[in-house]
């Protein structure tokens, strides 16, 4: 079979993502390219990541294939491009999911656990977050600096009772300070980049992604990512 040239692959590529940006838009009629980067760009990841390569390799096009040229090719473009191009049409094809990636076995204790159960915890494994459980479904997620938190204000009134404190009373006191998501085996690395990304826009520090299978509190937790993970999602999704 003969190799496909530069140009064959780059318009292969960008009729991939024509098409895919269509379909996601549930467009029938045509629209300029640009324009289909822009509204797609607002509800898919992959999109808006690389929106502004998309719009270069859309003006690229029309230089490559000139209606005054009879819709022949009428350039070449280099392999640097067209890696990038190719990249971004399998990734908008079959974006790399949270899993198997962060399959991890994720430590979970309850709401009737005492706080000192906790500090022993995440002392021996060296975890800064741990989701707490009551009946079997997350109320909220444990870290290391809601317990310093909550231990200095009790140090205001004399001793702390480690013992004394279950984890359920903590999360209520303390709780509605931590950011966390929950998501789906099926949630892209794109998506968690997204959600990272749009807490520290809002001023917010997202603590960590819970996976579980349902994709909600009640789920079976299949794994976590925290922020010490990003550049591995970044790497992972060469960008």
């Amino acid at each position: 079979m003969e190799e496909l040239s530069n140009a064959e692959r780059f318009l292969n590529a960008y009729a991939v993502i024509e098409h895919e940006m269509q379909k996601l838009l549930d467009l029938k009629e045509h629209r300029r390219f640009s324009d289909l980067v822009h509204r797609a760009a607002k509800i898919n990841p992959v999109i808006e990541q690389f929106k502004f390569d998309l719009k270069e390799f859309g003006d690229l096009r029309n230089a490559i294939v000139h209606d005054r040229a009879g819709g022949k090719v009428i350039a070449e473009p280099n392999d640097e491009v067209v890696a990038q191009i190719e990249k971004i049409a399998a990734l908008l094809l079959e974006p790399p999911k949270v899993l198997p990636l962060f399959r991890k076995k994720v430590l979970l204790l309850a709401a009737g656990d005492p706080v000192s159960r906790a500090v022993k915890e995440m002392s021996l494994h060296g975890f800064t977050q741990i989701p707490v459980l009551e009946r079997d479904t997350m109320i909220g997620l444990l870290t290391s600096h809601m317990v310093i938190k909550w231990m200095g204000r009790i140090l205001r009134n004399g001793m702390v009772d480690l013992g004394g404190t279950t984890l359920g009373e903590l999360i209520a006191l303390l709780g509605k300070e931590v950011h966390y998501r929950i998501v789906p085996p099926e949630a892209s690395l794109f998506d968690i980049l997204n959600m990272f990304c749009l807490c520290q826009a809002e001023g917010q520090k997202l603590e960590s992604v819970l996976i579980t299978d349902s994709g909600d509190s009640a789920g079976r937790f299949l794994g976590i990512i925290t922020n010490r993970d990003l550049p591995l999602v970044h790497r992972e999704l060469g960008i």
